[in-house]
């Protein structure tokens, strides 16, 4: 601490200033310790497991993820059972607990960093083709993601009942929200009246108490445009324009992993392995029933978790059909494709659906924007947020400002567009962040970089909710080793009706240009310079699809690649029940099962799956629980 305060930038120190400097640091050094400090994470069992060797558990579930994380806690619950958590990451970083830097964790160790297959149709403006972060930490993409708190609709659901999956309706699903949900707005609840929400849940649900004077101009260019608003879009209408609500508590992340394992963390008969790579899962010889986990502990040793009942699957919808597929169970034509003995011939990894979004940038204040002094903003909000949990930090700008709508019948109480929103304030570099951690080519990156330089600018998305083109999660054919990451075709776009949507999706948000909030603020659309749509004739449609087709990006959002359905469906993957089809102790437990995509973020009805499988599983085996000791 000394050596820190002998520069040379001030007069020399009498010894009390010194002093009350050093006292600043050692404060912030300890408020920095108390953000997410390491024993407040479930303790690791890999060490043990490492030394003493693994007992048999009633349940081993893959994945801490947003399903994952429920299951465990709510199958322990039961004394009697034995649960075994895998997470392929560790403990969520520091920068998972703060709203702001949310987005900076994308590339780092604690995402998966997928890509997906290049392709014509979409995306073409990815240097690296389309990039698809996961998250690999407690938690999963629900330690990743906005925090944004979003159900869907009744209509996504009583749909997948109709498809013949009983159980799965708007009025059986909605208990299940409920039961996660501790929403912390006693004016909603009392609103609500306890219809739509609820509270005494794990999950923390709350208002981001930060506002934004964009957010503010946002509102009041909706209303001008005469947008319909909405204060919940979680209540009885999705649709209109507002602001959401969040997963966070206290200006802090509520992760599904703070949520659902750290209040439960002492369990004796709850184990969390993190740093465990799932390899394959296998039968029993003698019975059939899918009964070991193969995993790696830091990638180096390879250990084998034995489940007495249940393996259960929550790896994601991207690693659940991987894990599957080098496990046996997929297409026949591509398992012997790269000669793995097949135990299922089931459609392991088709039906990948996912939000897609297309941006455009609005340019404000080009005449009286002021730069943004970057270093002295993020260290005068750090240490608000440090000391206080509030400020910016403690949220994350306009993004919480969400637009539900249907371009093709305003009235109809279902959208098919979602619009989300971010701002990048002049010469803040967020631009450059931004088209970084989304891999965009340099000709797209300086044009958005050009904007941000000159005027404050929002970055509206538009977003697609009901995509009818579907992708697929397969094996590396061409240089197949199990360890090698998974193929991923994203689909995008190749249905010319999702292209139609896109495009009226951006010509309903451009009705803001028109409105007198937009006149007042100088605000204007900023052309982003892309030499193959710059030949076109602007604002076509020919324009605006090929623009759609290289500004091509993911909201994070993939389902459905263990589809749930009947019998009778071909297409489908696990029972009602989400049971892996012609297998005995194998369940998928994620957003995987989504038989189709739900009107909105996904991270809540995935919490909202794990709740209603752990309910299913413990009718299932209820009846044989029995006292074993760990």
């Amino acid at each position: 601490m000394e050596a820190l305060m002998s520069g040379q930038c001030a007069s020399q120190s009498l010894g009390p200033a010194n002093q009350l400097f050093g006292l600043l640091v050692q404060t912030i050094l300890a408020a920095q310790c108390t953000i997410s400090p390491p024993d407040m994470w479930p303790k690791d069992y890999g060490p043990t497991a490492l030394a003493q060797g693994l007992d048999e558990y009633d349940f081993v579930i893959v994945g801490a993820g947003s399903a994952g994380s429920v299951v465990a806690n709510r199958l322990s619950e039961n004394p009697e059972w034995k649960v075994l958590l895998l997470e392929a990451g560790g403990d969520p970083p520091i920068e998972s607990e703060i709203p702001e830097t949310f987005f900076t964790i994308q590339k780092t160790d604690a995402d998966w960093e997928n890509y997906v297959e290049r392709t014509p149709h979409a995306s073409r403006g990815s240097k690296d083709g389309g990039f698809w972060p996961r998250g690999r930490t407690l938690g999963g993409c629900g330690a990743i993601n906005a925090m944004l708190y979003v159900r869907g609709n009744s209509r996504d659901y009583d749909s997948w009942e109709e498809l013949g999956n009983p159980g799965w309706g708007w009025k059986e699903v909605l208990p299940y929200f409920k039961k996660s949900e501790d929403n912390q707005d006693e004016e909603l609840l009392r609103r609500d009246g306890g219809k739509f929400h609820a509270k005494g849940g794990y999950l923390k649900v709350s208002n981001f108490e930060v506002e934004h004077p964009l957010a503010d101009m946002l509102l009041s260019a909706f209303d001008d445009a005469g947008f319909e608003r909405t204060k919940d879009v979680n209540g009885a209408r999705q649709v209109g324009f507002g602001r959401l609500q969040g997963t966070i508590i206290n200006g802090t992340r509520c992760s599904p992993a703070k949520a659902f394992l750290v209040p439960v963390k002492e369990r004796p008969n709850l184990h969390v392995i993190k740093h465990a790579v799932v390899v394959t899962v296998e039968q029993d010889p003698s019975t059939k029933r899918f009964k070991y986990v193969n995993f790696l502990i830091d990638n180096k040793v390879l250990k084998v978790a034995h489940a007495r009942r249940e393996i259960i699957l929550a790896a994601g919808a991207i690693n659940t059909p991987h894990i599957l597929q080098r496990s046996g169970i997929g297409p026949k034509s591509l398992l012997s494709s790269v000669n793995i003995p097949l135990v299922a011939d089931l459609p392991v990894g088709e039906n990948l659906q996912d939000h897609l979004f297309v941006p455009v940038l609005f340019k404000f204040h080009k005449s009286t924007a002021q730069n943004y002094n970057l270093q002295q903003e993020l260290a005068k909000n750090m240490f608000q947020y440090i000391m206080t949990r509030s400020g910016p930090m403690a949220g994350h700008g306009v993004t919480s400002v969400t637009g539900f709508v249907n371009t093709r019948l305003p009235t109809d109480p279902f959208p098919d567009i979602e619009y989300h929103f971010f701002q990048f304030e002049k010469g803040s570099g967020k631009s450059v962040l931004f088209s970084d951690k989304v891999g965009y080519t340099e000709e797209i990156s300086q044009s958005m970089l050009e904007a941000a330089t000159e005027a404050d600018v929002v970055m509206a998305i538009t977003i697609l909710l009901n995509p009818k083109s579907k992708g697929r999660v397969t094996l590396n054919t061409d240089d197949f080793n199990e360890f090698n990451p998974p193929k991923i075709v994203s689909g995008y776009l190749e249905h010319q009706d999702d292209v139609a949507g896109v495009l009226r999706g951006i010509r309903h948000i451009k009705k803001l240009l028109d409105t007198p909030t937009f006149n007042e603020h100088e605000g204007e659309l900023h052309r982003i310079k892309i030499a193959e749509c710059d030949q076109l004739p602007y604002d076509s449609d020919e324009y605006w699809e090929c623009y759609a087709r290289v500004m091509t990006l993911t909201l994070y959002h993939p389902v459905g690649t263990a589809k749930m359905g009947p019998d009778t469906d071909p297409e489908a993957v696990v029972d009602p029940r989400l049971r892996v089809k012609g297998m005995e102790g194998l369940r998928v437990v994620d957003g995987s099962v989504m038989p189709n995509i739900v009107s909105g973020n996904t991270n809540a009805p995935i919490m909202m799956i794990g709740e209603k499988a752990s309910d299913m599983i413990k009718e299932d085996w209820g009846a044989e629980a029995k006292h074993t000791e760990l």
